[in-house]
């Protein structure tokens, strides 16, 4: 039935905008594209805008490969329009300054698998949610597949990608991941190539800032076995805190001052620890980000915060909120 609604909301559109959170990761940049495509086989007449803030590196390198680049527009502005999707994102304070843009008097569509925020925006008619859905694109080819529709070759490359991505190349994910990853190559993409096109060597900036967190970690203890790892750095502090969790970390927090903007701390940890506790990281950023007037949110073994204050005092503020909610106290390693 929601895909119903959603064939219907597209046929009336005549302008249609397509926007993701600030940083926009791979998963969510694919998963704008081949839904735009399925927009304009249901209404060919739609004029369609994908756009962001800001795109991550690692996305804006991707399409510019897949000569996506001039069709995704980074920017804190949106034209008129009739429809608007947020994709990857349900929080609209996440889209960054392009949140000032929006026109919420006009209808919304949410796709998205991260865990639904409290700061619902207004006036959505209808939300394609899953969290348990280890991509966007999974949900987009959950849409494609409701509906009969056969995405083209290069549109299920797209998906194929997308999902690769944020499932870090199915390290995780379930039987329906393998399934839409099966009917993505029988579509016609090659899952070799889509393995190809996300391997990216480290940039020399990227490799000092994994190295300077490690020179400056702090080590914790929680009971016997889990290993807990906080640092800073200036830059690339998501990649930062996965390699600590990479090196042996069960948990790994990394905050980047940035200036007269605040601070943004990124926290990364084991499945196991998340599933062991019941501990949820983007809910944990969610509560920060009301907590120090930020926005915060992800998965539960990936979130981050963006706040004005202090990347040492949002830190204290990261332990705290996990101490309590594992109960029990960490012991740090000297």
């Amino acid at each position: 039935m929601k895909v119903v609604e959603l064939l219907t909301h597209v046929r009336k559109a005549r302008d249609v905008v397509l926007v993701s959170h600030q940083n926009s990761d791979i998963d969510a940049v694919l998963s704008c594209h081949a839904l735009s495509h399925l927009i304009r086989e249901v209404n060919p007449e739609a004029h369609i805008t994908i756009a962001s803030i800001k795109l991550s590196l690692p996305a804006k390198r991707l399409l510019e490969d897949l000569g996506l680049i001039d069709s995704t527009e980074e920017t804190a502005t949106l034209p008129r329009y009739d429809l608007c999707f947020f994709i990857d994102v349900n929080n609209p304070a996440h889209l960054g300054e392009l949140e000032k843009a929006v026109d919420y008097h006009k209808p919304i569509i949410i796709v998205d698998h991260h865990r639904p925020s409290a700061k619902r925006p207004q006036n959505v008619v209808l939300t394609i949610m899953d969290q348990e859905a280890v991509a966007t694109a999974e949900i987009v080819c959950d849409i494609y597949r409701a509906i009969d529709l056969k995405p083209p070759k290069e549109v299920a490359f797209w998906l194929l990608i997308g999902i690769l991505s944020d499932s870090r190349r199915l390290y995780v994910g379930g039987l329906k991941t393998l399934l839409n990853v099966a009917f993505l190559v029988e579509c016609g993409a090659s899952l070799e190539e889509a393995s190809r096109m996300l391997y990216m060597p480290l940039s020399y900036s990227e490799k000092i800032a994994r190295l300077k967190s490690a020179q400056r970690l702090k080590l914790f203890t929680l009971g016997d076995q889990w290993v807990l790892a906080t640092s800073h750095v200036g830059s690339y502090e998501a990649s930062a805190a996965r390699a600590l969790v990479d090196l042996g970390a069960d948990l790994a927090a990394v905050y980047n001052d940035l200036d007269s903007r605040g601070s943004r701390l990124c926290a990364r940890a084991s499945e196991g620890f998340t599933k062991s506790f019941g501990l949820h990281l983007g809910e944990v950023m969610e509560q920060l980000g009301l907590e120090f007037s930020g926005s915060g949110g992800g998965h539960a073994t990936a979130a981050c915060v963006t706040t004005p204050v202090r990347g040492d005092v949002v830190l204290e503020g990261f332990l705290r909120v996990v101490k309590d909610k594992l109960k029990q106290p960490f012991k740090e390693i000297t």
